[in-house]
């Protein structure tokens, strides 16, 4: 069993949580942390294609426009196979228009394709997906809001806090900054060799500048999927459904299997009262963490100029 697995901590004011946060807290050990943060604290740590709200809808973004008869969306197979397609015309259209894309031969391959049907029709069943060579565009596309399985995460816990915090005036429930130890990551994937489902991708920050700026990374958990081949050769019906758990439950399932009884905390959830939201965001404006810090460019200088009517509410 898994003792302390998610270690919460609950903070009153805005500033005693950036005070935790600070490099020099005796608070929170948050050295080998990486970090992502909630405006609602009740949020889960799911990506967006895998969101039960998104199972739909993410068909209508792609040139998905083959489905299996008798299938659902719903199954690893059809998700993957929408997941492909968005991917690819993500990295279709930047690259011609001249954007820089990451090298992979996978997707360079049917590039003169306007669809490709090819490449998951010939998916090998029980194939790891996302495929490593996929990680760095999926990345990228995620970054800029198309719907992948990858989560956000940030090295900086203030640009969690950032993202957590809303200068809306919202003050209704709860913020949160989740943490996980990306060296416990580490660690078990040298005790466990590439068993370990979970993986933690670092793009490259060239070319990206507002992934620079929030010193960003994502983290993925590859799962099996199966091939059409099999598929076509059974009943669709019987494939069962998208597992759509978030990622602490993931890991915490998978330790528990392997009967590692050593572990201790691996994620930790530090929760605000969304009533100090707005001190949040004036306080980590203080600190530069604004939207001309984290989206450089004239577009997050507009931002800062948009959001200074409802910070200065916020002085009372």
């Amino acid at each position: 069993m898994v003792s302390k697995f998610v270690q919460e901590y609950f903070f009153e004011t805005a500033k005693e949580l950036l005070s935790a946060l600070s490099p020099w807290s005796e608070v929170l050990p948050l050295d080998n942390y990486i970090f992502r943060g909630h405006s609602n604290a009740n949020y889960l740590l799911s990506p967006v294609s895998m969101r039960e709200e998104n199972k739909e809808s993410i068909w209508d973004c792609s040139r998905a426009y083959a489905s299996i008869e008798g299938s659902t969306t719903d199954n690893d197979y059809s998700l993957a196979y929408v997941e492909y397609q968005l991917i690819r015309d993500f990295y279709r259209e930047s690259d011609a228009r001249g954007l820089h894309v990451p090298i992979s031969e996978r997707l360079r391959a049917k590039l003169h394709r306007k669809v490709d049907f090819h490449t998951m029709s010939s998916w090998i069943d029980g194939e790891m997906w996302l495929p490593d060579d996929l990680l760095e565009v999926a990345a990228l596309a995620q970054h800029y809001g198309v719907a992948t399985r990858l989560l956000d995460w940030s090295y900086d816990p203030f640009v969690a806090a950032f993202f957590a915090s809303k200068p809306s005036g919202k003050i209704d429930g709860d913020l949160c900054i989740w943490g996980l130890d990306a060296g416990f990551v580490d660690t078990v994937k040298t005790i466990g060799g590439s068993n370990f489902p979970l993986k933690l991708v670092t793009p490259h920050y060239s070319g990206n500048p507002n992934l620079f700026a929030q010193s960003g990374l994502f983290s993925h958990w590859a799962s099996r999927v199966p091939g059409l081949r099999r598929i076509t050769s059974g009943d669709i019906r019987e494939l069962p459904p998208v597992d759509r758990r978030p990622l602490d439950l993931l890991v915490k399932e998978y330790l528990n299997m392997t009967e590692n009884d050593e572990v201790g905390t691996v994620f930790i959830k530090l929760v605000l009262p969304n009533s100090e939201s707005l001190e949040l965001a004036r306080q980590l404006r203080k600190l530069g963490y604004g939207p001309a810090k984290l989206f450089p460019g004239y577009e997050g200088v507009a931002l800062e100029l948009k959001e200074r009517p409802l910070l200065r509410s916020s002085k009372g």
